[in-house]
């Protein structure tokens, strides 16, 4: 697992860039979704993105997220459900 405090630009294209120090990252969604990626492979299996940072208002950043980013990492699948006994 990891983290990332993201700043998601409007423009898909933007580069990678810390800001604050390299605390927060501004970044357009694909290259978040590089960065996901590289994660994956490196073994990450969950990431917590805050964007408490972020300059676009939390509703678009949030929209942006769920219908471009995360259509690229399907959930995993849980483990099979147990039989009801009641």
């Amino acid at each position: 697992m990891t983290n990332e405090w993201l700043d998601l630009t409007d423009d898909p294209d933007h580069p990678r860039s810390p800001q604050q120090g390299g605390y927060v990252l501004r970044t357009g969604r694909k290259g978040l979704i590089d960065l996901l990626h590289t994660w994956q492979e490196a073994g990450v299996n969950h990431a917590a993105l805050g964007i408490q940072f972020a300059r676009r208002p939390p509703a678009d950043v949030i929209q942006e997220l769920a219908e471009e980013v995360l259509p690229h990492f399907p959930s995993l699948a849980g483990p099979a459900a147990l039989p009801a006994s009641w």
